[in-house]
C-alpha cells in the first residue's frame, strides 16, 4: 500500500510538469537558420573574384556616429555587411548610391572606389564579413 502511495504521489506531480513542458516546447524549434544575404556580385554590380593567398575570413564590428563618413576606399575581396541599427549612405565614384537601414544587409563593393556614410540620427552597428588573403589589407585607401 505505502508503494501505491508513492508511485500516485509521484505520477500526481511529475505529469503536469511533463504535460506543461512538452506542451511549451512542442511549438520551439530546436533552430532556425535564415540567410539574410548570399551574393555573387556587389549591390553596385561588381563581380566577386578572390584574393591570392592563404585565404582569411575577417568579421568586424563598427560604430559610427551620426554624420560619420568614410574615406574614398576599396576593397580588393568579397565582403557582405548586416546593419544592426542605424541608417547608412553609400556611393561609388562613378555615382552610383545605396541607402540602407536596421535589420537590412548588402553586398560590400569589390574594386569600385566608394564611401560610407552614417546620415541618421542616430548611432549606426554594423557588421562586415570579409573573405580575404592573409597578410593583405581589407580596405584599400583611394588616392
Amino acid at each position: 500500500m505505502r508503494s501505491f502511495l508513492i508511485f500516485a504521489a509521484i505520477t500526481g506531480i511529475s505529469f503536469p510538469i511533463v504535460a506543461c513542458s512538452t506542451k511549451n516546447q512542442a511549438f520551439l524549434e530546436p533552430v532556425v537558420v535564415e540567410t539574410l544575404i548570399s551574393a555573387t556580385q556587389s549591390w553596385n554590380g561588381d563581380s566577386y573574384e578572390y584574393p591570392g593567398g592563404q585565404a582569411q575570413m575577417s568579421l568586424q564590428r563598427i560604430i559610427a556616429q551620426p554624420g560619420f563618413r568614410t574615406d574614398l576606399h576599396s576593397h580588393p575581396q568579397p565582403g557582405i555587411a548586416y546593419v544592426v541599427r542605424g541608417t547608412l549612405f553609400c556611393r561609388t565614384s562613378d555615382g552610383q548610391s545605396l541607402n540602407i537601414g536596421a535589420g537590412d544587409s548588402f553586398a560590400t563593393p569589390q574594386g569600385s572606389i566608394h564611401y560610407c556614410e552614417n546620415n541618421g540620427k542616430e548611432e549606426a552597428l554594423v557588421f562586415v564579413a570579409s573573405a580575404g588573403a592573409k597578410g593583405k589589407e581589407t580596405t584599400i585607401p583611394s588616392k
